[in-house]
């Protein structure tokens, strides 16, 4: 009996003590994508600064690929490769986050800061968008991660080299780069020509003339040095906005002690929403920077009445057409999207003229 407890008493200490030194070993934290993006100076870092401050944890960093390539972040969380995907970039997982591209639907009236409020609340949302299963619970719980939003980016506008774009003419043909399945959507409704390529790729392209713009975020530039070749923008409507995510595996977040987990998720949304802020304030910095070397942005209104209504055409067609062909994958996505709008619309912004028409057969 006295050897019994002994053994069960020292087998326990074992156990708690093996717990403790997983728990308080370094983990893995990984960013595809380069120290400079704001995804990583102004959100990875800090917020794994924040947590190693206020727990026992402690972060081997990775970055811009250097262990897990961009669109690779889910299958390293799931192999073991890294312990936490700082970001796990949906866009580039093809057909594995069918839903999250809702973000990047075009609005009017947008901002990071609104966006990531308006992500954070759909994550939260209890809503059911099919069967019993709420937004989260269909795209992110079902794939046995944990997540929370990062600062979304800013509003994605069309840009060019110098091309003046006044009158829908302008935009026909023209080659312009795309960086997702949502944005191929915009441009083929707006007339020009997608060439779909990461922007890592696209101050080449913009050299040498491959293409004459692209679709991306002004503060973007500023990771890309696009800032020296873009001479044109159009500005008071969002080509949508790039929203992804901070991810661990449930198995690594059920591991953590209940208050440790209270001061993750705590940190990970106050992070994303500096980030955002950050993001929104880079977004005016970059422009700033633009117009002192000749850039050009011109407001929407400004343009033409034939212009205007052409952009609010397509972009009303853009939500029904990643609405209607990821129906036809099996996603609920006009349910999604009816949430979004009313979130959206809840922070302030605005979605195209007929969109909620739709919304409501």
């Amino acid at each position: 009996m006295f050897n019994r407890t002994v053994r069960r008493t020292l087998a326990s200490s074992l156990a708690l003590a093996a717990l403790g030194t997983a728990l308080a070993a370094d983990l893995t934290i990984s960013a595809g994508i380069p120290k400079a993006h704001f995804w990583v100076g102004q959100h990875m870092d800090p917020f794994a600064s924040a947590i190693e401050a206020s727990t026992t944890t402690k972060f081997k960093r990775f970055y811009a690929g250097e262990l897990v390539a961009v669109g690779r972040e889910l299958d390293a969380l799931k192999g073991g490769t890294i312990d936490v995907a700082a970001p796990l970039l949906a866009p580039y997982h093809e057909g594995r986050f069918a839903l999250s591209d809702v973000t990047q639907l075009p609005t009017y009236n947008t901002s990071a800061v609104s966006v990531t409020k308006a992500f954070q609340k759909l994550m939260d949302s209890s809503v059911k968008i099919k069967g019993d299963k709420s937004f989260y619970q269909y795209e992110i719980a079902d794939k046995g991660i944990r997540a929370w939003p990062l600062g979304a980016t800013a509003p994605y506008a069309i840009s060019t080299t110098g091309k003046v774009l006044q009158t829908p003419a302008d935009l026909k043909g023209l080659p312009l780069r795309a960086g997702s399945a949502m944005h191929t959507i915009v441009l083929q409704q707006l007339g020009a020509t997608p060439v779909t390529m990461p922007a890592s790729q696209a101050y080449e392209a913009l050299s040498r003339g491959t293409v004459n713009g692209l679709v991306l975020s002004i503060g973007d530039w500023k990771s890309y040095s696009f800032q020296d070749l873009i001479k044109y923008t159009v500005t008071g409507v969002s080509i949508g906005h790039w929203e992804s995510y901070l991810a661990v595996t449930e198995g690594l977040w059920n591991k953590l002690p209940a208050d440790e987990r209270q001061k993750w998720d705590r940190i990970a949304r106050e992070t994303a929403m500096k980030n955002a802020e950050g993001i929104d304030k880079q977004d005016v910095e970059v422009r700033d920077i633009s117009e002192k070397k000749g850039g050009k942005f011109v407001a929407i209104t400004t343009l033409p009445a034939d212009m205007q209504t052409h952009i609010a055409k397509a972009s009303a067609n853009t939500w029904i057409q990643w609405i209607e062909q990821t129906e036809k994958k099996g996603h609920p996505a006009k349910a999604t999207a009816k949430l979004w709008a009313s979130l959206v619309q809840a922070e302030g912004g605005k979605v195209p003229e007929g969109v909620a028409e739709y919304l409501a057969k």
